[in-house]
């Protein structure tokens, strides 16, 4: 708990949005590509492999509607297909910070215990970057 997702403003935007009422921000998780590299002088004749560019996937993004406005916000940044910028901060202060753009949205099942929810997935582009919290202060940098 305390985890907080941020969209970055960007043009005529005066402030970030920092989505309400998550109830989960899914892992980051990066992998590399595989380059095969054998040649007929392999040692051992064994495959020889080197990393490639990396993809850090998607992330999944639950929450509850209690702003629809925000929901509707959401929802126009998935119609423009924009990338923007996010950040992910822990309760401990570390930050996640990257570009992606909502690759689906979800209006929740309505069920009978009648929650109102939504599901975005993040599609991430590029590189993520971490940084640590600053031990001395609690915050990040």
């Amino acid at each position: 708990m305390g985890s907080t997702l941020t969209m970055k403003k960007t043009g005529s935007e005066t402030a970030n949005t920092v989505v309400k009422s998550l109830t989960s921000i899914g892992a980051i998780s990066g992998e590399g590509e595989e380059i095969d590299v054998t040649t007929l002088d392999s040692p051992n004749g064994a495959k020889e492999y080197i990393q490639g560019a990396v993809d850090w996937g998607t992330q999944d993004i639950a929450g509850n509607v209690t702003d629809a406005d925000q929901v509707d916000k959401l929802r126009a940044v998935f119609d423009s297909k924009k990338t923007r910028d996010w950040e992910v901060v822990t309760p401990a202060g570390n930050k996640l910070s990257y570009k992606a753009f909502i690759q689906n949205f979800e209006y929740g099942e309505k069920t009978v215990d009648g929650l109102d929810t939504f599901n975005l997935t993040l599609r991430i582009s590029g590189d993520v970057t971490f940084t640590p919290a600053d031990p001395e202060s609690g915050e990040s940098e």
